[in-house]
């Protein structure tokens, strides 16, 4: 009975060996400079994160080749390889200021501020750390900065866009560039106070200045300068610009009632007083523009000089820089990895 139980504890420990063996056993080794290991666990925990956001895509976890994913990090200790022999650093300045910028620009997409606490549990619950975010950041900034050094000649190249380019990308997009029902107000406004009386008092105000303006008694532009409360628009002849059906940001600050009168009123005529949201108005309708599918010199928006041209050849522009910057990252992989020794161990 002894011997048996010594047999089996044999056969365990070698068991256990054998597992610790396969568990610790490299998928890869890849040498540039120095040979470093691609650990079984490293791959298996990067497999996974491809699996847990292709899923969290509605994608199919099981599409996730881990010979594809451990390419992937080869070429990243490449990189990394090649960037310390090249003289690129990474500092910790650099990846503060890229946190910050980060920072920044959510807050812009949120429209509030941010604590750095509250940033930091943004990134916690997205990336599960900010020491991993941090760290992804220094790989990005790495491959950045090592990509421009080597590949200055191919990035520094001016883009070109074609008018035939521009012109085949409108006619299949061109149900894209559509403008919304536009009109262009000025208004004289009173707005709405705490106190209920004085509220009506103000509301009468208007309706007897609609009513003046309307007999031709009063002028629109006098009132402005005589009524209204809105010292942006005041000394512009009440001119508040243009506003767009499909504004839901204007739309949820002046309520349904305001684009409805908006909308309606004839162009060059002036309107009872409207009730917004925050306010009293009275409304005149300076211009009136119709949906329409706009063409390639048409502007935008009534905003802005910028037009449909000017838009396609901006986006084209991004795409083939986007373009030529991929195409260089996949060059100097193909360079690295023809002067290193990448030896593959791993096995589907």
């Amino acid at each position: 009975m002894k011997r048996i139980a010594v047999v089996m504890v044999l056969i365990l420990l070698i068991g256990s060996a054998l597992t610790a063996a396969t568990i610790g056993a490299p998928a890869a080794t890849v040498r540039l400079t120095k040979t470093t290991p691609i650990t079984m666990a490293e791959l298996d925990a990067e497999v996974k994160e491809y699996q847990e956001s292709a899923k969290s895509a509605g994608q199919d976890p099981a599409q996730i080749d881990p010979l594809q994913v451990l390419n992937l990090l080869i070429n990243n200790e490449l990189f990394r390889q090649g960037a310390a022999r090249d003289g690129v650093k990474i500092t910790d300045a650099m990846i503060d200021s890229a946190y910050k910028s980060q920072k920044s620009s959510l807050e812009a997409s949120y429209g509030q501020t941010l604590t750095d606490a509250q940033f930091a549990e943004v990134i916690a619950n997205n990336f599960g750390s900010v020491e991993a975010y941090r760290k992804m950041i220094g790989e990005q900034l790495m491959v950045d900065s090592y990509v421009r050094l080597k590949k200055a000649d191919v990035l520094g190249k001016p883009v070109t866009i074609t008018d035939a380019e521009i012109l085949s990308f409108y006619r299949k997009n061109k149900t894209q560039f559509v403008s919304p029902e536009t009109v262009k107000l000025s208004h004289i406004y009173i707005p709405m106070v705490e106190d209920q009386a004085t509220n009506e008092s103000n509301k009468a105000l208007l309706d007897d200045v609609a009513k003046r303006i309307k007999n031709g008694s009063l002028t629109f532009e006098k009132a402005v300068v005589d009524y209204s409360q809105d010292a942006q628009s005041k000394n512009k002849a009440g001119d508040i610009g243009w506003l767009t059906m499909d504004n839901t940001e204007a739309l949820a600050g002046l309520g349904d009632t305001f684009f409805d009168v908006a909308f309606t009123t004839e162009v060059g005529t002036t309107s009872d007083v409207v009730t917004s949201l925050n306010g009293y108005h009275i409304l005149k309708i300076l211009a009136y523009n119709e949906t329409k599918i706009l063409a390639l010199d048409d502007q935008i928006s009534p905003n802005t000089t910028s037009t449909i041209r000017d838009y396609i050849r901006s986006q084209l522009s991004q795409t083939k820089q986007q373009e030529t910057y991929y195409q260089a990252i996949n060059s100097l992989v193909d360079e690295l990895r023809k002067s290193a020794s990448v030896n593959i161990l791993y096995k589907k």
